[in-house]
C-alpha cells in the first residue's frame, strides 16, 4: 500500500493522478503531458494532427497530438489565454498584448495581425470568411479572415472577456456592462440586448431557439434567441464564469460555488449537481455518456451526464480554469501546472 501511494505521489508531480475507475462502457487512459513555460489557461483546439493552446509564457504552442512533442511556438508580447480557432489552414487567436493574430497552422508563420485597444482574452469564432472576436476595449470585431481587414465593429460599455457564438445569422456575446447582446452577424447592427445583474465573462450557448448564459450575479439565464426575452433563470450559490454546454434537454454550467449544475433546458429545473472542492470556472465538455469539467481544485472530473455520479477523475498539479476539449478520440486538459494533459478515449 505504501509503495502504491508513493508511485501516485510521484506521478502527481510529473503528470497527475487518476482515481475512480471509468465506467464499463468507456476507457480513459493517460497519453502524455506537454510542458509550457507558464500557466496554461487556454482551451485547446485541435486541427488535423495538431493541438494548439496558449500559455502565460506569451506563446501559442503547436503540439503533436499523437506524441505531445512541440512542433512550433509563436511568441506575442503578453499572456495568451484566448482559445484558438482554426479554419482552412489558418490559426486565429488573441493575446493580452491587445492583438488578434492569424498564423499558418502548419508552420506558425504570421499572415496578419490586428491591434485592438485592450487585452484579447476571448476565443474567436470563424464562419463564412469572417472572424468574430471581442476585446477588453469593449468592441466586438468582425475581421476578414484573409487579410484582417475590419468589416464592422460594435461597441459595448464594458470589457468583452468571453467568446461569441453564431446561430441563424445572429452573433451572441456578453460584456462586463452586464448585458448579453445579439447583433446581425453581417453588419453588426444591434438586434436586442438583455440586462443581467452582473458581468458576463463567459461564452453563451445556443440551442433550439434559446440562448443560455451565466452572469456574476449568480444566475444562469435562458433567453429567447429571437427577442432576448427571459424564459427562465436559475440561481447558483455564487458567480457563474463557466460557459454552459448543452445536450438534448440538458444544459450544464459550473459556478464559483464549486458545483456543476445540470438543468432541464425546458424550464431550468435542477436535475442534479456535483460538488467539487473549489470553484468551477472551466466549461464542461460532453463525450458520450460523460461530461468532463475541471476545477480550481486541480481535478478534471468525468461525471455521468444523466445522474452526475463521479465515475473518473484525474488530478493535475494546478487549477484548471479552461474547458477541456475532446477531439479525435482524445481528451485535452489545460492546467496552471504549466502542462497540457492528453488522454486516450475509447467507447466500449
Amino acid at each position: 500500500m505504501r509503495s502504491k501511494l508513493l508511485i501516485c505521489i510521484l506521478f502527481i508531480g510529473l503528470a497527475g493522478c487518476a482515481s475512480t475507475e471509468p465506467p464499463p462502457q468507456a476507457s480513459i487512459e493517460f497519453a502524455w503531458a506537454y510542458r509550457a513555460g507558464d500557466y496554461v489557461r487556454s482551451k485547446p483546439a485541435v486541427y488535423q494532427d495538431t493541438v494548439y493552446v496558449g500559455a502565460d509564457d506569451n506563446r501559442l504552442h503547436a503540439v503533436d497530438a499523437a506524441t505531445g512533442e512541440a512542433l512550433w511556438q509563436y511568441e506575442t508580447a503578453d499572456n495568451v489565454t484566448s482559445s484558438p480557432a482554426v479554419s482552412e489552414g489558418t490559426l486565429f487567436f488573441g493575446s493580452w498584448d491587445g492583438s488578434i493574430y492569424a498564423l499558418d497552422a502548419a508552420q506558425g508563420d504570421l499572415h496578419w495581425r490586428y491591434d485592438t485597444g485592450g487585452w484579447v482574452s476571448a476565443s474567436p469564432v470563424v464562419e463564412g470568411g469572417v472572424l468574430y472576436v471581442g476585446s477588453h476595449d469593449g468592441f466586438m470585431y468582425a475581421l476578414h479572415t484573409g487579410d484582417g481587414e475590419r468589416m464592422w465593429w460594435y461597441k459595448t460599455d464594458g470589457r468583452i472577456e468571453g467568446g461569441a457564438v453564431l446561430a441563424d445569422g445572429q452573433l451572441f456575446f456578453g460584456s462586463s456592462d452586464n448585458y448579453i447582446y445579439a447583433v446581425d452577424a453581417s453588419n453588426g447592427a444591434l438586434l436586442w440586448r438583455t440586462r443581467t445583474g452582473g458581468d458576463i465573462v463567459s461564452t453563451p450557448a445556443v440551442a433550439a431557439g434559446s440562448v443560455y448564459v451565466g452572469s456574476t450575479d449568480r444566475m444562469l439565464y435562458a433567453l429567447e434567441a429571437a427577442t432576448g426575452q427571459v424564459q427562465w433563470t436559475f440561481e447558483a450559490g455564487y458567480a457563474i464564469e463557466s460557459s454552459p454546454a448543452i445536450t438534448v434537454g440538458i444544459v450544464y454550467a459550473g459556478s464559483n460555488d464549486g458545483r456543476l449544475y445540470a438543468l432541464r433546458t425546458l424550464d431550468g429545473q435542477l436535475l442534479w449537481q456535483y460538488q467539487a472542492k473549489e470553484p468551477i470556472r472551466s466549461s464542461p465538455e460532453v463525450w458520450g455518456d460523460l461530461v468532463f469539467v475541471g476545477s480550481d481544485d486541480g481535478n478534471i472530473y468525468g461525471l455521468d451526464r444523466q445522474t452526475g455520479l463521479e465515475v473518473w477523475r484525474y488530478r493535475t498539479a494546478g487549477a484548471i480554469a479552461a474547458g477541456p476539449t475532446v477531439a479525435n478520440g482524445r481528451l485535452y486538459v489545460s492546467s496552471i501546472d504549466r502542462r497540457l494533459h492528453a488522454f486516450r478515449l475509447e467507447s466500449q
